[in-house]
């Protein structure tokens, strides 16, 4: 079955980096597994993370394999699908949370995405993007721009 996620939150990120997982990840999670575990991942072209399941994690292997079978057909570098490969699961962990949703978010994906004390989630449907909230007011879209104003509006600061 696949995951489809839909909803948005902002977590505290402490200083040892743990946060929650929001409920609305957590149950469609819970549904399609009894692992209590997502990937998260950086994003393959913004300064965000994704979070995802077991079904989406499947469709990336297909994927990839679909990419590098185009590359090969039309003489592509080998090395850039590598470097794809590298990036799609060399820069993802496999996180378990536990009853309360809580994980620790691993440094190196923490650093790359530049998650301080704050993580925005938002779906993007079969995944979600987590952002430094800051970061998704100056990068992001319309929509993404006035979730992330909304939530840091909501705590005080400004956007």
């Amino acid at each position: 079955m696949d995951e489809i996620f839909q909803g948005n939150a902002l977590n505290a990120v402490d200083a040892k980096s743990r946060l929650s997982v929001p409920a609305f990840v957590r149950s469609v999670l819970d549904l399609s597994s009894d692992k209590r575990m997502v990937f998260i991942g950086k994003h393959e072209r913004k300064i965000c993370l994704t979070l995802y399941g077991d079904s989406y994690a499947g469709f990336l292997l297909g994927e990839l394999e679909r990419r590098r079978l185009a590359a090969e057909a039309q003489g592509g570098d080998p090395d850039l699908i590598e470097d794809l490969e590298s990036g799609l699961f060399g820069m993802t962990e496999k996180v378990n949370y536990d009853a309360g949703g809580r994980i620790v978010l691993p440094s190196m994906l923490r650093d790359e995405a530049k998650i301080e004390g704050l993580a925005l989630f938002v779906s993007r449907g079969r995944i979600v993007e987590m952002w430094n909230p800051r970061l998704a007011v100056e990068q992001g879209g319309d929509m993404l721009k006035k979730i992330a104003t909304y939530y840091l509006e909501q705590r005080g600061g400004k956007a």
